[in-house]
């Protein structure tokens, strides 16, 4: 069950990932952001498609902003079924509305917000006591910030608590810009919940395009409580309009 608690953990990063690109980008007036990705394991995949829309006077990267995200999860793994050796897999669709609030400055960034999600797990086979199943909710606060060393190097932080699954996400990001249009740099993630502890080492690189349009891909392990580890790769995208 531990595994099956990492693979939909370890979904979450790349949609907070995503979410860091509007503050890589200058404050920008009445404009929106649509972010997207994949990420895969070997036993586990993630997508997502959005949008991130300011209000109230915002601009991207500073001030009240919206979002609205939809999502699809799969894992599987195996289990032990009426003394039968079977492989549980989940397909789960899901949804999250945010809000919240950022400011940014000439070397650092920082915003506030919280989404509530929505998950329809669905298990093949249906095994009674496996969890979770069916419909769930969640509300999640969440921190990011960062700030701009020299005009090269920088540092990135996301930490969130998920209210419901009772569970933990942060990251950090060490970044290079060798040129305005390239970023890469380290990244290490710590994710923990009421069964499980994830430790995970990556390397990213992000490509700033015209018109607004940017490219990332990432990958790297990810070591679970149980000391077993796999490998992930990852590609992500925002446009702003």
């Amino acid at each position: 069950m531990m595994q099956a608690v990492s693979t939909r953990a370890s979904g979450r990063y790349l949609l907070l990932a995503s979410m860091l690109y509007i503050w890589s980008l200058p404050a920008q007036a009445e404009q929106d952001l649509l972010i997207g990705g994949s990420q895969y394991s070997r036993t586990s995949s993630y997508s997502y498609l959005g949008i991130i829309k300011p209000v109230a006077d915002g601009q991207l990267g500073q001030g009240w902003f919206v979002s609205a995200i939809g999502s699809w999860l799969t894992y599987e793994y195996d289990i032990n079924f009426n003394n039968q050796a079977d492989r549980l897999k989940a397909k789960a669709p899901g949804i999250d509305f945010g809000l919240g609030y950022g400011w940014q400055g000439d070397q650092y960034y920082l915003q506030l917000s919280t989404a509530a999600g929505y998950r329809d797990y669905r298990l093949s086979p249906e095994v009674p006591g496996e969890e979770p199943e069916g419909s769930t909710l969640s509300l999640m606060p969440q921190l990011q910030a960062g700030y701009q060393f020299t005009p090269k190097f920088d540092v990135g932080l996301i930490s969130n608590w998920s209210i419901g699954p009772q569970s933990q996400f942060n990251r950090l990001r060490l970044g290079y810009r060798p040129t305005g249009m390239w970023h890469v740099g380290l990244e290490g993630m710590y994710q923990e919940g009421k069964s499980y502890r994830i430790k995970q080492y990556g390397l990213f690189v992000t490509r700033y395009l015209a018109d607004g349009l940017s490219l990332e891909i990432h990958g790297g392990t990810l070591e679970s409580q149980d000391i077993s580890s796999a490998a992930y790769v990852g590609a992500a995208f925002s446009k702003s309009f």
